[in-house]
C-alpha cells in the first residue's frame, strides 16, 4: 500500500506510514487492495470495506479541522495521538452481516466519541474499526496527556456497559503515545484531502495499542512521565515495535490515582523545598491566628499558572502538622467545571470514607453515622446531602417535594451547619483549589459559606489563577493575596535546591533564570530537563558543562500549557509567531514591515495579545515596542513553526531591516547576523557577524567579540572552500585568538591558532604568519613559556621583514621585548621596546603605541631611570584613555606606572593608578592582571597603617592567583603577604611558598618583587642568613644581565647586617 504523504510502500495491514506516520487509506480485509475513501465495497472483490464505509445511518463524524488551521498550514506541536481499536473485528464481521455489523460498530464509535468529547480530544479519522484521536491539536490544552489517559480508560470502562445486540460483549484497545509532530500537513486532494499529523507518534500510539489486552490502555514513557501521579499503573518494559527503530517502554493504565488533589498528584514525582515565600507565608499564618480566636478569615491566593500557589498551600499545611485543627479540601478540575457541587460531592465522600464500589445503603449508612457523630438532627440534613451521595433508599433519604431553589437553599444551610458544629469543637483549615475551575453551584455556596465565616473558627483558603473574576472581594474579613515571580536571588536558590547544592555552570545558570522568568514550576522543570539532557555532568560536588552551550529546550512538561495559552488566541496566533521570529521584545514598526495585515488590524491583534497578558506594551505607538511576558511563551510560539516556515521569516526580517531600518542594521549587525544565520543564509551572516565582532574588539567586550567570531567561523566551515573563503577563515581565526587572549583562554586561543598556522601556510599569506606567530609568543609570555616565547616572536620578525610591514615588524618587536621581559633581561627588553616604539612613530602606527610605550617605561625602572620611565607610562596611559583602549591603560597604570610611583615614594598616586588598573581588569574579565594590582595596594595599605586591609588585600591577591595561573604573580603576591603579615607563621609559610614556586618557570617580575620583599622580611626579623640566602638566589637570577634595581636592594640589606 502506498503512503500518500510519502509515496512508501506499506504493508496492506498497517493504519500508518511505516516511514513518515501517515494514516493510511482503509484497504480490503479481504484481498488488500486499496479503494477511495467512500467506498462501501471492494472494487476489486467485493467485499465490505469496513462499518465505517457501508454505514447507511453514519457514525459520529470525525471532528472538522478548524478554518484557522487550514488557514495557518501546517505547524510543529507537541501531541498526544490515541488510536481506539475494536478489538475481534475480524471475528465480528464473519458472525454478522454487513448492515448488523455497521449498527454494532457504530454504537462502539458512538461512545467513544461522548468519551473522547468529554475530555477534549479531537476526533481525526475512523480507520473502518479503529479511531484515530488527537489531544493537543487543533486546540492545546495544559494537561493532554493526563485527558488521553482519562478518556481511554472511560472507553475501557464503558464497553463493559455496552451491548449493540443481545448477548454480545465488545472489547476494545487503545494505544496512547505523546510527542513532537507536525500537524496540519494536508495531504491527499479533492475529496481525500485531509490534515494530517506526520511523525511516529502516530505509529507509536496504533503499535502501542497492538500490545495491549482486551479492554487495556498502554501508553508511551512519554505519556507516562507527563501523568503519573494522577493514575496507576503497570510497567510492561521494553518491546520492539514495528517501524519503531528503538525499543519502547510502554505501561498499561490500571486506573485513577484517587489522590487528594492535583497538586498532590503532581507532587507525587518529588517536591523541592519552597523558596522566597515568606511574607506570604507569614500572612496566613496571621489570618490563621484570627481564625482560631473567632474571627473566621478568608484568603485567596492568586496567581499564574505554575507560580506557586499549590505550593504555598501545602507549605502552610506542614506548618500546621501538630497543631489541633480539623481539616477539608475542596478540589475543583477542568473536568467538571459543569458538574453541579462536583467539589462538594467529592470532599463529602473523602469525609465519610465512602468507596467507589459502595451501594446505596452502604453509603446511606456512612452519612448516618457521621451526622450522628456530630449531634446533629439527621432529619433535617438527609434529605438533603443524601440525594448528593446516592439513590434515595427509603423516604428517609429522600429529597422533600421542594422547588429547585428552595431544596438548594437547604442543603447549603445543611452543609454550613455541619461545618458550624465542626468549628465549634475545633478550629478548621477549609482549602478550595483551582477555584477558576469552579462550578456555578459551588461557586454560591462559597459565597454563602463566606458570609458565615467571620463567625466561626474557620480558615477558609482559597487558590485561583488571575483570570478569575473573584466575587467576595471587599469584604472586610476577605484577602486577596496576588502572588509576584521569585527575584534573581529566590531563582537561583530554587535551581541550587533541585541540583541538590550541586553548582551548575555560571552560564547554564544564567539561561534558565533568563528564561524562566521566575515562575518556580518553570525554574523547576527547565533545571530537571538540564541535569536529565546530558548537557552537564556531575563533577565532585558541582556540574560542569559536557560540550558547548546550546540553547535550553523547553521541558516536555510545560510545552501543552504553554502551547494551550497560544491556542486560546487562534485568531491572532499567527502573529505571536511571528513576533517570536524577531525576538522576545519587538518593535510594532518592524511588525507591522513584515506582516501581512493591515496597520489596523496589527494593532488590534496587538492589543489582544496584550489584554490576555501573552506580552507586555512597553511604550506608545507609533513606536510601541513589546515584550513577551514569559520567555517560554515566546519560545514555544517559535518553536510551533515550521522549519521552512522560521526560515522564511528570518529571511523577511533580516531583509527588512537592512532596507528600511538601516540606522538599526548598522548599528547592530549581530541582529542582522542572527536572522541571516536561522534563514539559512550563511553567505550574508558571516559578515555581519564579522561586523559585530570587530565592534564588540573596538569596545573591548571580548566575551561577545568571541561568540560573533565563532558563529562566523562555523558557518564558514558549511561553504564551498575558495580562496577568499581561506583568506578569511584565517583572519577570522586570528581576531578570535585576540579576544580569547584578552579573556586568559589561553589553550582554546592556541588552539585556534594551530588552525590559523595551517591555513595561512597553505594559502602562503605571509604576514598573516607574522601575526599567528606574534599572538603566539603574546600567550606564551603569561604561561612562563620563555623559551617559546623568544623563538614565536623571533619567527614573526622574520616573516614581517619577508612581507615588508613596518607595523608586523613592530608587533614582533614588541613580542621579543616581552620574552625578554619574561627571562628577566629587562636592559634588552627596554631596548627591544625603544626600537619598537621607534617604529610606531616613524609610520603613525599609533594603535599599538600605549602598551609599547608603557613597557618601555616599566622596564626603565629596572636600569633605575624612574623619571624617564614615568614620563612614558604617564603619556601611554593618558592615549589609551583617550583612545578608549581600556586593556592598554589598565596595563600602563597597573603593572607599570603602579610600580614605578611606588619606588618614587609616591604611595598616593600608586594607590590611585594601580585602583584604576584593579577596575579595568575587573571590568575586562583578566583576572590574572588583578593581583599585581593588590599586591602594591596591600603595601600601600600598610604603610598608610591599616595593616587589617593590608592583609586582606594580600590574601586576596595569593587566592586570585591560585585560580588564574601562580607562575605569573603567585610569589609576588606571597612576598608582599610576607611583608603585611604579622602572623610569623603565616611570614614564613608564605616565603617558604614563594621559593618553591620560583623553582618552576615564572614571569620575571615574580622573582624580582619575591626577591625584594623576602629580603626586606629577612632584614626585618634580623634574619642574617636567610638575607644572604635570598640576595644570592637574586644573583643568580640577574647574573645574564645584572639590574641595578636588584642590585641596589641587594646592597640595602646586606649593609643593615651587623659587621658591615
Amino acid at each position: 500500500m502506498k503512503c500518500p504523504n510519502c509515496l512508501a510502500e506499506n504493508a496492506t495491514d498497517n493504519k500508518f506510514c511505516g516511514q513518515c506516520g501517515t494514516p493510511l487509506p482503509e484497504g480490503c480485509p479481504e484481498c488488500g487492495a486499496e479503494n477511495p475513501d467512500g467506498n462501501k465495497f471492494c472494487g476489486q472483490c467485493g467485499t465490505p470495506l469496513g462499518i465505517g464505509d457501508v454505514a447507511s445511518s453514519a457514525p459520529p463524524a470525525p471532528s472538522p479541522p478548524p478554518s484557522k488551521a487550514g488557514e495557518q498550514g501546517a505547524e510543529r506541536r507537541h501531541l498526544t495521538v490515541m488510536f481506539c481499536d475494536l478489538a475481534n473485528s475480524t471475528a465480528l464481521s464473519e458472525q454478522f452481516d454487513p448492515e448488523d455489523l455497521k449498527d454494532v460498530i457504530s454504537e462502539f464509535q458512538k461512545m467513544c466519541a461522548a468519551e473522547i468529547e468529554t475530555f477534549g480530544g479531537y476526533i481525526a479519522r475512523y480507520m473502518g474499526d479503529g479511531i484515530l484521536v488527537y489531544f493537543g491539536y487543533p486546540t492545546a490544552t495544559e494537561n493532554d496527556p493526563e485527558r488521553s489517559v482519562r478518556a481511554g480508560l472511560r472507553i475501557a470502562a464503558g464497553i463493559a456497559a455496552l451491548e449493540p445486540r443481545p448477548g454480545l460483549r465488545l472489547h476494545v484497545r487503545v494505544g496512547i503515545a505523546t510527542g513532537s509532530v507536525v500537524a496540519g500537513e494536508i495531504i491527499g486532494e479533492g475529496a481525500s484531502e485531509e490534515h494530517a499529523v506526520l511523525g511516529v507518534t502516530p505509529n507509536l500510539a496504533a503499535r502501542l495499542q497492538s500490545l495491549a489486552p482486551l479492554d487495556g490502555v498502554v501508553i508511551s514513557d512519554a505519556t507516562h512521565r507527563l501523568s503519573a501521579g494522577f493514575f496507576e499503573f503497570d510497567d510492561l518494559g521494553l518491546h520492539p515495535l514495528k517501524g519503531i527503530a528503538e525499543p519502547q517502554q510502554a505501561w498499561q493504565a490500571i486506573g485513577e490515582n484517587f489522590a487528594a488533589s492535583r497538586f498532590e498528584a503532581a507532587s507525587r514525582r518529588g517536591l523541592t523545598p519552597m523558596v522566597g515565600r515568606g511574607e506570604e507565608i507569614a500572612l496566613l499564618q496571621n489570618r490563621w491566628r484570627q481564625s482560631v480566636a473567632g474571627e473566621g478569615q478568608v484568603v485567596i491566593l492568586s496567581g499564574e499558572a505554575g507560580v506557586g500557589k499549590s505550593r504555598i498551600v501545602d507549605g502552610f499545611r506542614q506548618d500546621l502538622v501538630g497543631v489541633d485543627h480539623g481539616f477539608i479540601y475542596l478540589a475543583c478540575t477542568p473536568f467538571h467545571s459543569n458538574s453541579a457541587l462536583y467539589p462538594v460531592i467529592d470532599c463529602l465522600e473523602r469525609v465519610l470514607g465512602i468507596e467507589k464500589d459502595d451501594d446505596a445503603g452502604t453509603r446511606a449508612a456512612k452519612l448516618d453515622g457521621f451526622i450522628s457523630e456530630l449531634e446533629l438532627d439527621a432529619s433535617a440534613l438527609t434529605p438533603y446531602i443524601g440525594p448528593l451521595l446516592f439513590e434515595p433508599i427509603d423516604d428517609r433519604h429522600a429529597a422533600p417535594d421542594e422547588n429547585p431553589e428552595e431544596r438548594k437553599r437547604r442543603l447549603f444551610e445543611a452543609l454550613l451547619t455541619i461545618l458550624a458544629v465542626q468549628t465549634g469543637r475545633r478550629p478548621l483549615l477549609m482549602i478550595a483549589e483551582d477555584i477558576h475551575w469552579v462550578d456555578p453551584s459551588t461557586e454560591e455556596f462559597l459565597g454563602a459559606l463566606i458570609d458565615r465565616t467571620r463567625d466561626l473558627k474557620l480558615f477558609l483558603l482559597m487558590a485561583s489563577r488571575p483570570e478569575y473574576v473573584v466575587p467576595w472581594s471587599g469584604q472586610p474579613h476577605v484577602t486577596t493575596l496576588a502572588l509576584n515571580r521569585l527575584g534573581r536571588s529566590d531563582s537561583a536558590d530554587l535551581i541550587n535546591r533541585v541540583t541538590g547544592g550541586k553548582a551548575l555552570p555560571a552560564e547554564v545558570m544564567e539561561q534558565i533564570v533568563l528564561k524562566t522568568d521566575g515562575v518556580p514550576l518553570f525554574v523547576e522543570e527547565l533545571t530537571k530537563t538540564v541535569l536529565e539532557s546530558g548537557l552537564v555532568v556531575e563533577d565532585g560536588d558541582q556540574y560542569r558543562l559536557d560540550g558547548p552551550l546550546t540553547a535550553l529546550a523547553i521541558p516536555e512538561s510545560l510545552q501543552d500549557s504553554l502551547m494551550a495559552r497560544l491556542d486560546r488566541l487562534s485568531p491572532v496566533k499567527e502573529v505571536a509567531q511571528l513576533a517570536s521570529v524577531i525576538g522576545r521584545a519587538f518593535d510594532e514598526e518592524l511588525l507591522a514591515a513584515i506582516s501581512f495585515q493591515s496597520a489596523a488590524e496589527l494593532r488590534a491583534s496587538l492589543a489582544t495579545l496584550v489584554d490576555a497578558e501573552m506580552i507586555y506594551q512597553r511604550s506608545l505607538p507609533p513606536t510601541a515596542r513589546y515584550e513577551f511576558k514569559h520567555a517560554m511563551v515566546q519560545d514555544v510560539a517559535y518553536e510551533s513553526l515550521l522549519k521552512s516556515t522560521r526560515q522564511t521569516f528570518h529571511k523577511r526580517v533580516a531583509e527588512t531591516l537592512e532596507s528600511q531600518f538601516p540606522a538599526k542594521a548598522a548599528a547592530e549587525p549581530e541582529i542582522i547576523g542572527h536572522h541571516f544565520t536561522e534563514a539559512g543564509m550563511a553567505g550574508r551572516a558571516i559578515p555581519c557577524w564579522r561586523e559585530a565582532a570587530a565592534r564588540a574588539l573596538q569596545t573591548w567586550a571580548s566575551l561577545e567579540a568571541v561568540n560573533h567570531l565563532i558563529k562566523a567561523l562555523d558557518l564558514l566551515g558549511g561553504l564551498d572552500a575558495d580562496a577568499e573563503a581561506g583568506a578569511d577563515e584565517v583572519q577570522m581565526l586570528i581576531d578570535l585568538v585576540s579576544a580569547l587572549r584578552i579573556l586568559d583562554r589561553y589553550d582554546e586561543a592556541l588552539s585556534y591558532l594551530d588552525r590559523a598556522e595551517a591555513a595561512a601556510t597553505a594559502a602562503g599569506q605571509i604576514e598573516q604568519l607574522s601575526l599567528i606567530h606574534y599572538y603566539r609568543g603574546n600567550i606564551y609570555f603569561p604561561l612562563g613559556n620563555i623559551d617559546g616565547c623568544l623563538q614565536e616572536h623571533s619567527q614573526a620578525r622574520e616573516f614581517a621583514h619577508q612581507a615588508g610591514s613596518p607595523e608586523k615588524e613592530a608587533r614582533a618587536l614588541s613580542g621579543l621585548g616581552d620574552a625578554y621581559y619574561l627571562r628577566g633581561q629587562m636592559i634588552t627588553a627596554n631596548k627591544m621596546f625603544d626600537e619598537c616604539v621607534t617604529i610606531i612613530r616613524e609610520h603613525d602606527l599609533t594603535v599599538i603605541e600605549p602598551v609599547n610605550l608603557s613597557m618601555r617605561g616599566h622596564t626603565a625602572l629596572y636600569m633605575d631611570r624612574i623619571q624617564e620611565g614615568l614620563e612614558d607610562v604617564g603619556a601611554a596611559a593618558e592615549r589609551a584613555a583617550m583612545s578608549g583602549n581600556r586593556r592598554a591603560e589598565m596595563v600602563a597604570r597597573g603593572s607599570c606606572a603602579g610600580k614605578l610611583q611606588f619606588d618614587n615614594q609616591d604611595y598616593a598616586g600608586a594607590k590611585k593608578s594601580c585602583a584604576r588598573a584593579l577596575d579595568l581588569a575587573r571590568q575586562l574579565g583578566a583576572r590574572r592582571f588583578e593581583p599585581i594590582n593588590q599586591v602594591l595596594l596591600a603595601k600601600v595599605a600598610l604603610i598608610e597603617g591599616n595593616r587589617a586591609e593590608a592583609i586582606r588585600i594580600a590574601e586576596e591577591a595569593v587566592e586570585t592567583c591560585r585560580e588564574t595561573g601562580f607562575n605569573f604573580a603567585g610569589p609576588m603576591a606571597l612576598g608582599a603577604l610576607a611583608v603585611v603579615t604579622d602572623d610569623a607563621d603565616v611570614r614564613a609559610r608564605a616565603l617558604l611558598e614563594g621559593m618553591q614556586t620560583l623553582q618552576q618557570d615564572c614571569v620575571s617580575h615574580c622573582y624580582l618583587w619575591f626577591y625584594r620583599d623576602a629580603l626586606e622580611v629577612a632584614v626585618m626579623d634580623e634574619d642574617w642568613p636567610a638575607v644572604e640566602t635570598y640576595a644570592k638566589a637574586a644573583e643568580t637570577y640577574t647574573e645574564v644581565e645584572p639590574l641595578p634595581w636588584m642590585d641596589r636592594f641587594i646592597a640595602a640589606a646586606r649593609a643593615a647586617a651587623p659587621g658591615h
